[in-house]
């Protein structure tokens, strides 16, 4: 499988200032800052089939590959659903699998500047 990713046009400070009537903890907007990355990743990314064809990542295909890719990482279609919607922190290791298929590096899930 292969995953192609084009840049990405939402800022943090967009979805940060979307809050801005409550205050938010830091597990908060570690979530939204997390949540905001993977699903611009995942929106903008595509997979090439064994036929040649591409097609958009579905949080399914993205599952199996990190399960087939990295074992040790346990991972969920519904985990990775709760992870994008901001009802979860994920695990370092996870961070670091995505990063190592997305391409990106580890800091890209967890800094506020998308250039880190």
């Amino acid at each position: 499988m292969f995953i192609n990713v084009a840049d990405s046009q939402t800022t943090d400070e967009d979805l940060l200032e979307q809050d801005s009537a409550e205050v938010l903890s830091p597990r908060q907007v570690a979530a939204t800052i997390f949540s905001s990355r993977l699903s611009d990743l995942i929106a903008e990314s595509v997979v090439s089939t064994e036929d040649g064809l591409t097609r958009s990542l579905t949080l399914y295909t993205l599952a199996q590959h990190l399960e087939l890719a990295y074992p040790d990482v346990p991972v969920s279609q519904s985990g990775l659903y709760r992870l994008i919607h901001g009802e979860a922190i994920p695990r370092l290791d996870l961070i670091i699998a995505l990063a190592r298929v997305f391409d990106v590096p580890p800091e890209y899930f967890v800094t506020p500047d998308k250039n880190s």
